[in-house]
């Protein structure tokens, strides 16, 4: 079986990198290759939708959303994790200009995406997921402003932004690893929601408290925010680490059913 070009873990925006994925499909290059030209034609658009700078707000999301994007989990059972910048990338789409929320949500998953050791480095990785990334917050933004344009309510077109951030970077993800290692889209998107889900959830009441407080996003708030999500980080690692050793649990006992039956006939 042929290794696919693309090893290695998939970000999940905030939801990478180590491991490997097998593959025989000639799609996950095309597939690639479509991701990171959307994403080019995204960040072509941002430049010509540049009318100035929130320099404050944006250096203070764009360092917070760094440093927390390090603090990522494992995801069992598939080729993936998850780290916890993603209430920052939420907040710069609701206060922040287009340009200024691409650039939050590029550099945490561009950062994200670096391999701890022994990993290697993958660049065609680090491409998908910066392209999904751009993608996700991109029509993110758009749904979020638009539904504003459109007289929704503040919370109203929050969730909006929030429901299109959370599908364009999970299918995605979901995409590449079923065509990377020859699974089920459907299930392995189940699999996606089920597992960062709650997530997604307490982000965007995160990104709805800090829209509720108003004004801009100041150092006490982002503080506040980088400790809860430390809490989360630290809550998910415990709950994924009680999976991944209930896993072995399991098979022995499935194991002991089957001798004390087969003992039995």
């Amino acid at each position: 079986m042929r290794r696919s070009k693309l090893q290695g873990q998939t970000v999940m925006s905030t939801l990478g990198n180590a491991g490997t994925t097998n593959s025989g499909s000639q799609t996950v290059p095309l597939f690639v290759g479509f991701t990171a030209i959307c994403a080019s034609a995204i960040l072509i658009h941002g430049l010509f939708t540049i009318h100035g700078w929130h320099s404050w707000e944006f250096l203070s999301l764009l360092l917070v959303a760094a440093l927390t994007s390090r603090l990522k989990i494992k995801l069992p059972g598939l080729n993936g994790n998850m780290s916890v910048s993603l209430p920052f990338i939420l907040i710069a789409m609701t206060q922040l200009s287009l340009p200024e929320a691409l650039a939050v949500a590029a550099s945490s998953i561009l950062i994200q995406s670096v391999p701890r050791a022994p990993y290697k480095f993958k660049p065609v990785q680090m491409m998908f997921n910066v392209s999904t990334g751009l993608i996700a917050a991109e029509l993110g933004w758009q749904t979020l402003h638009r539904a504003l344009v459109l007289n929704f309510t503040p919370t109203l077109s929050l969730l909006a932004g929030c429901a299109a951030y959370f599908f364009a970077s999970t299918i995605p993800v979901a995409m590449i690893i079923s065509l990377s290692e020859n699974r089920k889209v459907l299930g392995t998107w189940s699999e996606i929601v089920h597992l960062s889900f709650p997530y997604y959830v307490a982000s965007t009441g995160l990104a709805s408290i800090a829209a509720a407080i108003g004004g801009n996003a100041s150092w006490p708030m982002l503080v506040g925010m980088s400790l809860v999500m430390f809490v989360t980080y630290r809550s998910y690692r415990v709950y994924f680490g009680l999976i991944g050793t209930s896993a072995p649990v399991s098979s022995t006992a499935q194991s002991l059913k089957a001798k004390s039956a087969n003992a039995a006939s």
